[in-house]
C-alpha cells in the first residue's frame, strides 16, 4: 500500500499577517491579534497609501467616527474587522483569501501590509479613484 502525503490547506504562521477575505473582512492571524491585544488596541483607522499600495491598521480611540472595531477571539487567538467598503474603495478585487505579511510599527501603533498590484480592479484605477483623508 502506497501512502500519499496530505497537503495542508492552511499554514500556521508565527509572524504577523493579515488576510483580505472576499466577503470584505480583514482577518488577523494569531501573531497579529496578539500584537494588537498586547498594545491594548480595540479600534483602528484604516489607512491607504495608493502610491505604494500599502494598507495600515492604526490604533485609535473607540469613539473616533472613522474607527473600525477589531474583534479578537480569545479561544482561536485570531481576529478580524469588517472592511468591505474600504476594500471596495481601494479597488481590491481578489477572488480568494489573500494572506500578506504584516509589519508592526510600535511607535505609530499600527500594522502595515503591502498589496500585490494584480488584485486590483481596473475600474477604480488601482484604488486611486478618490482622494483619501490624511490620518
Amino acid at each position: 500500500m502506497a501512502y500519499e502525503v496530505f497537503t495542508r490547506t492552511a499554514i500556521r504562521v508565527d509572524e504577523p499577517s493579515l488576510s483580505l477575505v472576499p466577503d470584505g473582512r480583514i482577518a488577523l492571524n494569531a501573531a497579529a491579534a496578539r500584537i494588537l491585544a498586547e498594545a491594548g488596541v480595540k479600534s483602528v483607522l484604516l489607512l491607504w497609501d495608493s502610491n505604494n499600495k500599502r494598507v495600515a491598521l492604526k490604533a485609535t480611540a473607540k469613539g473616533d467616527k472613522n474607527a473600525y472595531a477589531v474583534s479578537i477571539l480569545r479561544d482561536s487567538h485570531s481576529g478580524s474587522l469588517r472592511a468591505k467598503s474600504f476594500l471596495s474603495h481601494i479597488g481590491w478585487n481578489a477572488p480568494k483569501r489573500t494572506m500578506l505579511p504584516a509589519t508592526w510599527n510600535g511607535k505609530e501603533k499600527m500594522l502595515e501590509i503591502t498589496l500585490p498590484n494584480e488584485q486590483f480592479s481596473s475600474a477604480t484605477n488601482s484604488g486611486t479613484s478618490r482622494t483619501p483623508k490624511k490620518a
